[in-house]
C-alpha cells in the first residue's frame, strides 16, 4: 500500500528533470549570443537539480511499475532509458568544462531524453499516440445482422477507447478487455460483467457514470464512448455477453435495431433517410436483394420494421441482372444513390419505374437533359442532387409539375443561371453553389481617393 501511494507520485515527478534539463539547454544556447558568465555560473545548479528530480523519478517510477498494470517490455524499456538518462546526465555534470565533449553530450542527453519521454508517453496513453499516421479505418459491415456480436461489435469499441488504459501493454485496475477470459476475469472487481444484469455490471455502472466522476470509464480527456456503442455494450451485457452468437441470434428491440443500423457499412445514409410513407409495403424479395449486395450495391431498410429500401451504388456501374434486380423493387425504393456511376444511359432509365422515390442523387454523373425525361413521373421526389451533371436549364422544364420537390442542387452543372427563370419554381429551393455574400444598402463600403 505504501509502495503505491508513492509510485502515484510519478507522473508528477517525472515533469521536473525534463524542464530542468531543456532550461539548461536553451540557457546554454542563448550563452553563445551574450550573458556567458552568468549563465555558466548557473548551470552547475539547473543540472544538479534535473539530476535530483531523475533520481525522484526512477524511484518513484519503480514503485509504481511493481503494480503490475503495466506491460513489462514497456516497462523496462522505459525503465533503462530512464536510468541511463540519469548516470549519462551525472557523467556529464562531472565532464561539463571537457570542450572536446560538451557537445556530444547535450546532443546525446536531448535525444535520449525524447526516447524515454515517448516511451512513457506510451506507458500512459497507449503506443502509437504520437504517431503522425492516420488512424487505422474500422472494418466495414455489410450486413450487420450477419456480423458476430462480441468479435464485430463490442470487441472493436473496446479497442478503440478502452485498450490504452486495458491490454496487455497496460492494466489499470488490473483489468484486461483485450480477450474473452480477461474480460471473464474482470480485473480488482470480479462482477465487471454480470450476463443479464446491466445494473449489477460494473462495466455499465462506470461507462454512465458523469465525466467528472473519477470512475467513470473511459477518464476524462480520452475519448469517449457515442450514444450508439453504450447502447451496444448495455444490449449485448442485457442478452447474455455472449462472446460467440450473430446478431441475428440474439433478441432485439426496434430501438436496437436502429442502432445496429448505425454500425454498417453506408450508416450516414440510414441516418440521411427521412419522410418514410405512412402507407405500408410488402417485403421485397430478398433474391433480388442478394443480386444488388453481391455487385456491391448497398439495400438497405431505410428504418427499423420497414420495408422501404435505400439503395446506395456510389460508383458502382450496374449491369443488367442488378437492373432489373431495382426494378422488381419499384415499390420499395425511396432513397437512391447513384452518385459517381458511369454509364448513366444505360441503368438511368430504371429511376421512371421507381414511383416512391423521395431522395435522388445523382451527382457527378453523366446525367443530361435526356435523361431528365426518367424523372418526370417520380410524383413523391422530394430532394434531387444534380451537382456536377450535364444538366442545363432547359432539362429544369420537366420539374414544374412536380408538387412534393423541395430542394434541388446544381452546383457546378451545365445550367446558366443567368437564362434559368427561377419564378417558374416558387416551391423549390434551388442551390446554385458558390455563395457570395451580398451586399446591402446599410454596409460600410471603403472608398480610396485616387
Amino acid at each position: 500500500m505504501i509502495i503505491e501511494f508513492f509510485g502515484k507520485f510519478h507522473p508528477l515527478l517525472v515533469h521536473l528533470p525534463i524542464g530542468f534539463f531543456l532550461l539548461a539547454f536553451v540557457l546554454k544556447i542563448y550563452s553563445f549570443w551574450r550573458q556567458k558568465d552568468v549563465i555558466d555560473a548557473i548551470l552547475p545548479l539547473i543540472l544538479g537539480l534535473s539530476i535530483l528530480a531523475s533520481v525522484f523519478s526512477s524511484v518513484t517510477g519503480y514503485l509504481l511499475s511493481q503494480s503490475g498494470e503495466y506491460d513489462l517490455e514497456m516497462v523496462n524499456d522505459h525503465q533503462w532509458t530512464a536510468i541511463g538518462f540519469t548516470i549519462i546526465l551525472c557523467l556529464f555534470y562531472f565532464l561539463r568544462n571537457y570542450q572536446k565533449v560538451n557537445l556530444l553530450f547535450w546532443i546525446g542527453l536531448s535525444v535520449l531524453l525524447m526516447v524515454v519521454g515517448h516511451l512513457g508517453g506510451s506507458l500512459t496513453h497507449g503506443e502509437g499516440f504520437l504517431n503522425l499516421t492516420k488512424a487505422v479505418e474500422k472494418n466495414q459491415i455489410v450486413d450487420v445482422q450477419n456480423a458476430k456480436v462480441y468479435e464485430d461489435l463490442v470487441r472493436p469499441i473496446f479497442e478503440e477507447k478502452c485498450y490504452a488504459c486495458h491490454s496487455s501493454k497496460k492494466q489499470k485496475g488490473k483489468l484486461r478487455l483485450d480477450s474473452q477470459i480477461a474480460i471473464e476475469m474482470g480485473g480488482k472487481n470480479k462482477n465487471l460483467i454480470i450476463p443479464h444484469e446491466v445494473e449489477k455490471s460494473l462495466l455499465s455502472q462506470r461507462l454512465f457514470l458523469k465525466d467528472s466522476d473519477e470512475e467513470h470509464m473511459p477518464p476524462k480527456g480520452k475519448p469517449q464512448l457515442t450514444n450508439e456503442e453504450l447502447k451496444i455494450i448495455n444490449w449485448w451485457i442485457k442478452e447474455g455477453a455472449s462472446f460467440d452468437k450473430k446478431v441475428s441470434e440474439i433478441p432485439q428491440s426496434a430501438e436496437i435495431k436502429t442502432t445496429l443500423l448505425r454500425f454498417q457499412k453506408g450508416s450516414e445514409i440510414v441516418k440521411s433517410a427521412q419522410n418514410i410513407p405512412e402507407k405500408e409495403v410488402e417485403k421485397a424479395l430478398e433474391e433480388k436483394i442478394e443480386i444488388l449486395k453481391n455487385a456491391g450495391i448497398l439495400a438497405l431498410p431505410v428504418a427499423a420494421n420497414s420495408n422501404y429500401l435505400l439503395i446506395n451504388m456510389r460508383g458502382i456501374s450496374p449491369q443488367e441482372k442488378e437492373i432489373e434486380a431495382m426494378k422488381s423493387l419499384k415499390k420499395q425504393i425511396i432513397w437512391f444513390n447513384a452518385a459517381n456511376v458511369k454509364n448513366t444511359k444505360s441503368w438511368s432509365e430504371v429511376l421512371k419505374d421507381l414511383t416512391e422515390i423521395s431522395i435522388l442523387h445523382l451527382n457527378k454523373t453523366e446525367f443530361s437533359d435526356e435523361e431528365m425525361k426518367n424523372l418526370q413521373g417520380l410524383a413523391n421526389l422530394q430532394t434531387l442532387n444534380l451537382s456536377n451533371t450535364q444538366v442545363t436549364e432547359k432539362g429544369l422544364e420537366s420539374l414544374k409539375d412536380h408538387k412534393k420537390l423541395q430542394k434541388v442542387f446544381l452546383y457546378k452543372s451545365k445550367t446558366d443561371f443567368s437564362k434559368l427563370d427561377f419564378n417558374q419554381f416558387p416551391n423549390i429551393k434551388i442551390d446554385t453553389g458558390g455563395y457570395k455574400v451580398p451586399t446591402f444598402e446599410m454596409d460600410t463600403v471603403e472608398v480610396k481617393a485616387m
